[in-house]
């Protein structure tokens, strides 16, 4: 029996995120491939590149354990993706 495949909605709904966290998590792995955190992220399946992602149902056991283990807040682990637009104040 094959496994279920579930949409970002359904992933985020699991996490208890959003669908655009879950994205800048991947768009985090494309700017920086080489970072260990990386290894975390299972590749979703996807036909092209605008296409609908599917990730297993075996793979929220892995998204949980990287989101467990980054940094959040404005400084975080994360922040070159999730502050690009953000304007530094004169301190």
């Amino acid at each position: 029996m094959a496994e279920r495949m579930l949409k970002a909605v359904e992933v985020a709904l699991l996490l208890n995120i959003s669908v655009p966290t879950l994205s800048n998590w991947y768009k985090f792995k494309r700017l920086h491939p080489e970072d260990e955190m990386c290894q975390y992220l299972p590749e979703p399946e996807q036909k092209s590149t605008r296409q609908t992602r599917y990730w297993k149902e075996s793979d929220i056991s892995k998204l949980l354990v990287f989101k467990s283990q980054i940094v959040m807040g404005r400084n975080g682990f994360m922040g070159s993706v999730t502050q690009k637009y953000c304007k530094k104040g004169n301190k």
